[in-house]
């Protein structure tokens, strides 16, 4: 029986492009979902957009827009970001769907009667960018947002509150376990606001129309974070006629993660796991909170005016070029840097002077020595063979943890191997001496840790990944984790690629 994946992205806010941020999340969750898909899981990728609130309101009537015709053409440029990515998401869900809108309603409904929710009015400093009142930790001496840097501002209305103050200690016992990552961020939710007054939270407006009206109260409508967090549920069929899809990816007999951005941590390690205990429904297996992106030392951030473009990108270099990049040199447990000279710098070391100078010449060895084909021999006992299935395990071991950049980092130590195994060997030599039988067992050492480099890289390099293979005479669907490291029947090889040509 197949086991079970769900994996999630947040829900992105379309109040203008999407920027390399939202890639880096993206990329994440498509690479691991890829990775989990050839390790024989079912799986269930979901990603979307958010888009209730005042700051659309705003944006739409600047544009002579209804909020919905507003959000409807930026969603179109998120969708085609993903294409042009090579996501493949299961379901694109929008806060705007109606099983969504139906679903939220009700979630209010069942809470409100069971006393979890409670009219009231709430006073606080208010970052209309972020949508969030913010606590005195969240703000400079100049009353500024540390996140996005805009000023918060003074705010009182009318609202409903989530009792969240009833948690303390379900929470406390929760961050216990291992269910959020980094170590870093669990410390840092514990001290800023759990274990300090642990604050109810607002989940209703009357200030703007653009939103989720309440059946109780229609002046009010739904805040941001119950009606967002709540899509990871309504996407999953949550009070629908149909909740399979629910019983069966949001169940004890699902691997469930969500991946984030750190400075959404609180509202879904706080907030998200109140409402889904509330609603007697399990805790994602994993939060995945990872680091921002940096341009120099700061944070790439669209009110600061650093962002990067992810299309321009693509369309500069390629998918997977910039897919690896993020995967190989943002690892999620810090921040880390995206500028163009990094980006270069990877990609020459790591593309094209590794991996596919490896593939390069050893495909070129076979043809040229070999007439494109290697008679089979048995080199499983060779050294450099059983580095290669160690590198499968241990590749695995850090996927299965999330550690991707490891991963992959761990892949790239074998193509290093193997660049030094031909420097040491020196097929050339071989050749002239008439070796035959030793140049045969180098060239098939090579292609075969080149096959196990190729597949393990498949989850990140998409586009790419077809062509590494059959750069070793083989058909690129034939290859799996159960019998990556058997023997094949290689066709002949023809021609001779360049698969990653070094940027100048």
């Amino acid at each position: 029986m197949k086991k079970n994946f769900f994996v999630t992205t947040p829900i992105y806010y379309p109040s203008g492009n999407l920027h390399i941020g939202h890639a880096y999340t993206t990329t994440l969750a498509d690479t691991i979902s890829r990775y989990k898909k050839e390790n024989g899981y079912d799986v269930f990728f979901l990603t979307g957009s958010d888009e209730h609130g005042q700051k659309i309101e705003q944006k739409a009537k600047e544009n002579n827009l209804e909020p919905k015709q507003y959000v409807d053409q930026i969603v179109k440029g998120f969708i085609n970001l993903w294409k042009i990515l090579d996501i493949d998401y299961d379901r694109f869900i929008r806060t705007t769907d109606e099983d969504h809108i139906f679903a939220v309603r009700e979630i209010f409904s069942d809470l409100l009667q069971k006393d979890l929710i409670y009219p009231s009015s709430y006073k606080g400093k208010y970052c209309i960018s972020c949508e969030e009142f913010l606590t005195s930790e969240q703000m400079d001496e100049n009353l500024q947002h540390l996140v996005c840097g805009n000023k918060a501002i003074d705010f009182e209305e009318e609202t409903y509150m989530l009792r969240v103050s009833n948690f303390q200690k379900y929470l406390q016992e929760l961050f216990k376990t291992d269910f959020l990552e980094p170590e870093a961020r669990k410390k840092e939710m514990l001290n800023n606001f759990i274990n300090n007054d642990l604050e109810d939270l607002s989940v209703t407006r009357v200030s703007f129309n653009w939103g989720i009206q309440i059946k109780e109260n229609p002046k009010h409508v739904i805040y941001v974070w119950l009606d967002a967090l709540s899509n990871y549920i309504t996407a999953l069929g949550y009070k629908t006629k149909d909740e399979s899809l629910l019983k069966k990816f949001w169940s004890k007999d699902s691997e469930v993660l969500q991946i984030i951005g750190k400075e959404i941590t609180r509202f879904h390690s706080i907030y998200w796991t109140v409402m889904l205990n509330s609603l007697g429904l399990k805790t994602p297996d994993k939060l995945l909170s990872h680091g921002w992106i940096l341009s120099g030392d700061k944070k790439m951030s669209k009110s600061i005016g650093n962002v990067l473009d992810p299309v321009e990108i693509i369309n500069n270099y390629s998918s997977d070029a910039l897919r690896f990049y993020i995967i190989n040199n943002l690892p999620t447990d810090k921040d880390g840097n995206f500028t163009n000279e990094l980006f270069i710098e990877s990609f020459n070391n790591n593309l094209a002077n590794n991996i596919g100078n490896l593939i390069s010449r050893v495909s070129n060895m076979i043809i040229k020595y070999f007439d494109g084909k290697l008679n089979k021999i048995d080199v499983s006992s060779h050294w450099l063979v059983k580095k290669g299935f160690e590198t499968i395990k241990e590749y695995k071991k850090l996927m299965d943890s999330y550690n991707m950049s490891e991963a992959t980092q761990v892949v790239l130590r074998l193509g290093q191997e193997c660049n030094k195994f031909i420097e040491d060997s020196k097929p050339w030599v071989l050749e002239k001496e008439q070796k035959i039988d030793q140049l045969l067992e180098v060239l098939t050492v090579l292609q075969k840790n080149i096959i196990i480099i190729s597949y393990l890289l498949k989850p990140i390099l998409v586009k790419s990944y077809p062509s590494m293979i059959k750069q070793m005479g083989l058909n690129p669907n034939l290859i799996t984790f159960e019998n990556i490291e058997g023997d094949f029947d290689h066709e002949k090889i023809t021609e001779k690629l360049v698969l990653f040509e070094r940027i100048k």
